[in-house]
């Protein structure tokens, strides 16, 4: 018996409360959970309690190996299937049936109950409108890590409801997905790349991301970075992604390449080989993007440029699932997509309506603070000047940390005694009432401590104590 997490327990609770007719009633529900948390685990859950109902289930997926994948899992919750797909045999006796869009729409529909659709970020296309039509009494249950679309379209004329699980900080804090490391590794000039079905022209795109910068930029960023971990690299078609290949076995560091067309018995070879440690780098063309778990992949070398925010997160979380041993995710970031997405970490507020169209865009303002190698904090204000760092969240503090970093550099530049810089910041934070939290005081003490700067124990509960005296004092004061 397959051991439920709490959220997910709960996730499956409010699915079934929306669709109880004597609650919710709501018959197509979109069910959002972040990628890595175990939405094949909920869903199968859901096919379990159904069928134990006696209850007709339909899955239904739009690539060939999820069908397999999802057939497998539900095998483990004690489920039996039948596979709908042309090329593995059907069997309509069984009363869950796993269906990839292609085929299905080109057979008879089977009898269901209840519809699931994996991925259902696809549902706006044609194909899926259909199962509206051919199953008018059944309840539907759209899952996805990302419901939005390329295009801005809404998923409010599909569905009733959005059921988003949690905030991806949530994950991150409880430890179901570990944190990110996102990195700059290399911009490509995209001003001559044309657009066709509102993403980039894929034949213009690889010629861009072939130049020979750039791939020696991939292989110099993952020594640099990630040198000896498990990563997987996301290539604009078959061709760039061979010649990644080529240019990591060129330098030492075992790598292979996948893509929709490798046939099934090298496709499996290749990634056990790549699992157990042979293979450091897979090079692949959208085929690990979606229903791909390999928990120990430390690394996502991002090598394509995509307006499909989509397609971004998709990638980013295949380094996200936690491992023994795993800190951190990387995200080596060689196609700019930070610029075009934001980080690919932050928490994102998803809406069925989807996004309102803007007559005119006015050019993206770049204000993101970074960290360099030696773990000093700064601003930068040009695309260019985040090259080689690490992107971080602009939070409150980090804000307030870019302040004592300014109080350095007027240390350095007046000759002061650094340690002035921390009894500045102090002053700082008393005259507006902010408490130094603990990140502050690490930083300031890290960044102190690279200059050799020297002080006694208790020195960092000392200032905190002194900010907290000083905001009493100061609040005293205005009573009076």
């Amino acid at each position: 018996m397959i051991k439920l997490r709490e959220y997910q327990s709960e996730g499956i609770r409010k699915i079934f409360h929306a669709w109880d007719p004597n609650k919710g009633n709501l018959m197509n529900v979109l069910f959002q959970m972040p990628t890595g948390t175990g939405k094949t685990t909920v869903f199968s859950e859901i096919v379990r309690k159904a069928h134990l109902k006696k209850k007709k289930v339909l899955l239904v997926v739009h690539r060939i190996e999820l069908v397999e994948q999802i057939a497998d899992r539900l095998a483990q919750f004690n489920v039996k299937v039948g596979l709908i797909s042309s090329k593995l045999k059907y069997n309509p006796d069984h009363d869950v049936q796993v269906a990839t869009i292609q085929t299905l729409s080109r057979r008879q529909y089977p009898p269901a109950d209840i519809v699931i659709i994996d991925e259902c970020h696809h549902s706006k296309a044609a194909t899926y409108k259909a199962l509206w039509d051919n199953y008018p009494n059944a309840r539907f249950l759209g899952v996805t890590a990302t419901p939005t679309r390329i295009n801005g379209e809404g998923f409010d004329e599909l569905f009733d409801i959005l059921i988003p699980l949690g905030n991806l900080s949530y994950f991150i804090e409880k430890g179901f997905l570990v944190p990110i490391k996102h990195l700059v590794c290399s911009i490509p000039d995209l001003s001559n790349v044309k657009q066709r079905m509102k993403d980039y022209d894929i034949q213009m795109l690889r010629n861009v991301m072939l130049d020979n910068s750039l791939m020696a930029n991939l292989v110099e960023s993952y020594k640099k970075h990630a040198n000896g971990k498990k990563a997987i690299v996301f290539a604009v078609d078959i061709e760039h992604s061979k010649s990644i290949v080529e240019r990591y076995n060129e330098n030492g560091i075992a790598a292979s390449h996948l893509d929709a067309k490798t046939p099934k018995p090298e496709r499996v070879q290749i990634l056990e080989s790549f699992r157990n440690g042979e293979i450091n780098v897979l090079s692949n063309v959208d085929i690990v993007s979606e229903g791909f778990d390999v928990p120990d992949c430390e690394v996502v070398q991002l090598a394509r440029p995509t307006k499909s925010l989509v397609l971004y997160l998709q990638q980013v979380g295949r380094c996200m699932r936690p491992s023994p041993g795993k800190e951190f995710g990387y995200v080596l970031d060689n196609a700019g997509l930070w610029l075009e997405h934001g980080l690919s970490y932050i928490d994102r507020d998803w809406t069925l309506e989807g996004k309102k169209k803007r007559k005119s865009k006015a050019p993206k303002e770049i204000r993101e603070i970074v960290q360099d190698e030696e773990g000093v904090l700064r601003e930068i204000t040009k695309p260019a000047e985040a090259e080689g760092l690490e992107l971080m969240e602009l939070t409150e503090e980090l804000e307030r940390l870019l302040i004592f970093e300014s109080f350095i550099r007027f240390a350095v530049a007046k000759e002061h005694k650094l340690i002035s810089a921390v009894f500045k910041y102090r002053d700082y934070l008393i005259d507006r009432e902010i408490e130094m939290t603990e990140i502050e005081s690490q930083y300031c003490d890290k960044r102190m401590r690279k200059h050799s700067i020297n002080y006694k124990k208790g020195f960092w509960y000392n200032i905190r104590k002194d900010i907290k005296e000083g905001i009493k004092q100061n609040n005293q004061a205005n009573e009076r």
